[in-house]
């Protein structure tokens, strides 16, 4: 128990494995330690992934056309910047709570429902669905399900407390101030629209898109580029939000953001090449109807 306890306490990033990646030709991307992870531990890194794997696959799957030709670039941070906001998910695996809620949020202002953008509560869906495990991790759809069928209050009414400690905390019956909690917004509906690159191209015209894919320690080095997966192991798995695609000498893109904070990335966002599938990320994805 020692020497496991030992290793899990060990520094996560080490400058051997940063030569290596540096060394490595024809590079897209840069790897550096993330000024958010400086320092980080090997226990606390892997609390950020979640340990539920599972894909419920069971939403319907949806092929989106485009009524005309798309456009060869699109991001919803140049369309509407107002619309987006990184958030941080701290020492929780709740990056399942945080892409599909934070969607929500972008895509009810994307859409009008909200004449500003409101940031709805990520810590009403991580304590109150059942079905998934909190800060253990959650499953695409089934945390889709959730704000279908129950919604979610705003994150004034019940804010995000599970970073600071990684715990799920109890589904709260009132607002922080101790109001009741009298609006739960839900989404209308939602599709699994990864058929292809160009279905999810389509989609995204309408709104951003929740995915998730596979984390391989090298993605634990990434500072800013066009990522690809050059080494390491599986690190778990972890969820995002697409939103928007791009091409940047000859290489194609996805524009992603992530729940790590705007200290991380290309401020809060990063870049993984498009149309191969990389690390499963183009394999399950949603777009809500809100």
């Amino acid at each position: 128990m020692f020497v496991i306890a030992t290793a899990l306490n060990k520094e996560y990033h080490s400058q051997e494995i940063l030569d290596m990646l540096k060394s490595i030709p024809d590079m897209t991307w840069t790897p550096s330690i993330p000024a958010r992870f400086r320092g980080i531990t090997v226990e606390e890194m892997k609390s950020l992934y979640t340990k539920n794997t599972q894909r419920f696959h069971a939403a319907p799957k949806m092929t989106y056309r485009a009524a005309k030709d798309l456009p060869a670039s699109f991001s919803w941070l140049n369309e509407k910047p107002e619309c987006l906001k990184v958030r941080d998910q701290g020492q929780c695996g709740s990056c399942w709570a945080m892409s599909v809620v934070g969607s929500f949020s972008d895509n009810r202002c994307i859409s009008g429902k909200d004449a500003i953008r409101v940031t709805y509560s990520e810590q009403y869906e991580l304590s109150c669905d059942h079905v998934d495990r909190g800060c253990m991790g959650g499953s695409l759809s089934s945390d889709m399900s959730f704000l279908k069928k129950t919604g979610v209050p705003t994150d004034k009414c019940v804010s995000y407390k599970s970073g600071k400690d990684g715990v799920k905390h109890v589904c709260p019956r009132k607002c922080d101030d101790g109001s009741e909690i009298d609006m739960h917004e839900k989404i209308v509906s939602f599709a699994n629209v990864c058929q292809g690159e160009e279905s999810i191209k389509a989609a995204l015209t309408q709104g951003t898109i929740q995915t998730g894919f596979t984390v391989y320690q090298d993605f634990n080095y990434y500072t800013g580029g066009i990522y690809q997966h050059k080494f390491g192991a599986s690190e778990g798995g972890h969820a995002v939000v697409i939103v928007g695609y791009g091409e940047e000498n000859g290489i194609k893109y996805w524009d992603v953001r992530n729940s790590w904070g705007t200290s991380w990335g290309e401020n809060g966002y990063f870049r993984i090449i498009r149309g191969k599938n990389e690390c499963d990320f183009e394999t399950e994805c949603y777009l809500q109807t809100v």
